[in-house]
C-alpha cells in the first residue's frame, strides 16, 4: 500500500487538509506587528488614548436633569459633611411624603431646630401642583408602548416607591394626547402654509 493509498480515509475520500493558522513563533510577530501598526498609525494613537473601559462621562452642564441615587447613601453623606448654615450644627435629613416619583423632603438643624422643606421636581400647571418627574415618567413609558401596569413592574424591580394612581395616570394620558393633537395640527398646518409658500398655489395635492 502506498503512501496515498494510506492517507485515504475508509470512506475512499482524501481527507481534508488542515488550514496553517501559525506556531508560536509566527503568532509572535503577528502581534508585535499589530502593535507596531498601532503605535505607528494615527488612528492607532488615538485608539491608545481613548479609554474605551470607561463608563463615566464628564458633565459640567450644572445641577440640570434628572439622575438617580440610593437615598441612604445619599442622605448619610449630606448629613455628614453639611451644616446649619445659621448656627452650624447637625442637620437631619428626612422624606416627608412620596407621591409616584415625587418626594418632598425636609432638612432640620439638630441644634436651632431650623426646618425647610424642598421636592425632587419641578412643578408644573398654574397652581404648581403636578410633579414633573410623574408626568415625565408617563411619557417615557408610553413613548415605548407601556402602560401603568410595566411602570409598576419597573419600579418594583428598581426598588422605586410605587408609580401614581391609576387615575393620575390616565388623567397624565389625557393632557398628554391633548398637547400631541395641539402639536400635530400645528405641524400640519405650518407644512402647509410651507407648501402655499413654495408652489405658490392653494390647490395641494396629497400623495
Amino acid at each position: 500500500m502506498n503512501s496515498t493509498e494510506s492517507a485515504k480515509r475508509s470512506s475512499g475520500k482524501r481527507p481534508n487538509k488542515r488550514k496553517f493558522t501559525g506556531n508560536m513563533y509566527t503568532r509572535g510577530k503577528a502581534v508585535h506587528s499589530v502593535h507596531e501598526s498601532l503605535n505607528n498609525s494615527a488612528s492607532g494613537k488615538k485608539i491608545q488614548l481613548q479609554d474605551v473601559d470607561s463608563s463615566f462621562i464628564e458633565n459640567n452642564d450644572g445641577f440640570d436633569g434628572y439622575r438617580v441615587f440610593d437615598k441612604n447613601v445619599m442622605f448619610t453623606n449630606i448629613q455628614n459633611f453639611a451644616s446649619c448654615k445659621k448656627c452650624g450644627g447637625d442637620i437631619t435629613l428626612t422624606e416627608q411624603c412620596v407621591r409616584g416619583l415625587s418626594s418632598v423632603f425636609s432638612i432640620q438643624c439638630k441644634n436651632c431646630n431650623d426646618l425647610c422643606s424642598f421636592r425632587n421636581s419641578k412643578m408644573l400647571s398654574e397652581r404648581k401642583n403636578i410633579p414633573e418627574i410623574n408626568r415625565r415618567f408617563v411619557y417615557a413609558m408610553r413613548t415605548i408602548g407601556q402602560g401603568h401596569a410595566a411602570m409598576t413592574t419597573f419600579c418594583g424591580v428598581m426598588d422605586f416607591p410605587p408609580p401614581v394612581a391609576e387615575k393620575s395616570y390616565n388623567n397624565v394620558i389625557n393632557t398628554l394626547l391633548l398637547c400631541s393633537k395641539e402639536v400635530a395640527e400645528a405641524s400640519m398646518q405650518n407644512a402647509a402654509l410651507e407648501e402655499v409658500t413654495l408652489t405658490n398655489s392653494s390647490d395641494i395635492i396629497i400623495s
